[in-house]
């Protein structure tokens, strides 16, 4: 793996860690979808450390070039985390569903018990 690689690696990764850093601190996200972009972070920093660990995953696999398998890695826990938000996000769609249904219930009723005292 090349130098400047492998600078690469430490320079984005050490940017990264530290931009978490930050969201984390101004309370922008929450701490459980930031733990997998941590994680990330220090898998960046590992990989331009150590760079006879994508080297020796490449060879294992049959991927002539380190860089490929970095970019396989990462694409492969960016494509798990995207598909993890998404059912996040459909699982939260049917609470807000579900929710907007009793709302509108509710208010249903209240309508109607309003009507009854009026009626009377």
């Amino acid at each position: 793996m090349s130098i400047v690689l492998r600078i690469v690696l430490l320079i984005g990764a050490v940017g990264m860690f530290l931009y978490i850093c930050r969201s984390i601190r101004k309370s922008k996200t929450q701490m459980k979808d930031t733990i997998v972009w941590i994680m990330i972070a220090l898998l960046l920093m590992v990989f331009g450390i150590f760079p006879v660990i994508p080297m020796t995953i490449a060879g294992w696999v049959g991927i002539e070039s380190p860089a490929n398998m970095i970019f396989l890695i990462f694409i492969s826990i960016l494509l798990y985390t995207n598909f993890s938000l998404s059912m996040r996000v459909s699982m939260l769609e049917d609470k807000n569903a579900t929710m907007a249904a009793e709302i509108a219930i509710r208010s249903s009723k209240e309508y109607k018990k309003a009507q009854e005292k009026d009626n009377e």
